[in-house]
């Protein structure tokens, strides 16, 4: 099913900040200080595009998945990535149990993937029904529908407010055959990336 697949500590510091008034000069919204208004704060990180990725994970036997948008590559000697998972989602503690995940990263063909993962489909109570998967290295699930993945095994687990960074090492890494568009979470809706491309 893949072209090509690839076998292969890190320190944090995490900034705390708490809501404060909002200030508007022409249209524009500012929070100011230590202190940053909720509102604000996602207001501002929606305007940042990102990928859109399924996270993966065995645990006791039983396969568990969850879509996530905060992924990064951190290291590239040695390969680390890193996902943020939520404190209060499903798999933020059997990732912690089972000691590794492996990320997918969507394309526009694997896009019902995204919300079927995170359960807005109707019907979605197990989302791994009817997909096809293998594990690598780590044992984790690698779905077969998807542009990228990356099997990986947890490094660090930092808790930082209401979400836990876990740091992958890269242990196996593949792509698809034929090269695809990405799905993208921009402004609190999907999209795709426009045909043309700039000239920078």
């Amino acid at each position: 099913m893949f072209a090509r697949s690839y076998r292969f500590m890190i320190s944090s510091a995490a900034a705390i900040a708490q809501p404060s008034p909002v200030v508007s000069r022409g249209g524009l919204c500012h929070s100011r200080g230590v202190d940053v208004d909720p509102k604000a704060y996602k207001d501002v990180l929606s305007r940042f595009a990102s990928g859109v990725t399924v996270v993966t994970t065995f645990c006791d036997g039983v396969p568990h998945g969850l879509t996530v948008s905060a992924f990064s590559a951190v290291s590239a000697k040695p390969p680390h990535v890193l996902v943020c998972l939520g404190n209060d989602t499903d798999s933020k503690p059997l990732v912690e149990r089972a000691g590794h995940f492996a990320v997918h990263i969507l394309g526009r063909e694997h896009a019902e993937l995204g919300p079927r993962f995170a359960k807005l489909s109707p019907g979605a109570a197990d989302p791994f029904a009817d997909l096809a998967y293998r594990t690598e290295i780590t044992g984790s699930p690698i779905l077969t529908d998807c542009l990228a993945w990356l099997d990986c095994k947890v490094d660090v687990a930092l808790a930082i407010g209401d979400h836990t960074v876990f740091v992958g090492a890269v242990q196996a890494a593949g792509h698809g055959a034929a090269d695809g568009e990405p799905v993208l979470y921009f402004r609190r809706a999907w999209r795709v990336l426009d045909p043309e491309s700039l000239d920078v």
